[in-house]
């Protein structure tokens, strides 16, 4: 059985697509597979359009979450610090030493 979060990842992706500036053809291209998807007249289409009803905005987001926090490398090293900035650890110790 398909991945009902991956299929409307997909369909989303070609939605995207369609509404993009890309040239006529890959724009129609894009609708003409959501069309072939989702809303032909047979069983397959109709079963298409349940599942990506079924599947709830929250837990999509939720899902594209848990992906990219699973894809992490936790060993890529911290990022540098842009120059010029100043730490935040300075920035808290000037304000102890202020009386006021």
């Amino acid at each position: 059985m398909p991945n009902p979060f991956h299929f409307r990842a997909n369909i989303d992706r070609l939605w995207r697509q369609a509404n993009s500036n890309a040239s006529g053809y890959r724009r129609l291209n894009a609708l003409d597979a959501i069309v072939r998807e989702m809303f032909a007249p047979n069983e397959r289409a109709r079963l298409n359009y349940q599942t990506y009803l079924a599947t709830d905005p929250y837990d999509v987001a939720r899902h594209k979450l848990r992906d990219l926090y699973d894809r992490a490398d936790p060993a890529a090293p911290a990022p540098a610090p842009v120059p010029g900035s100043v730490p935040l650890e300075d920035e808290c110790s000037e304000e102890d030493d202020d009386p006021w």
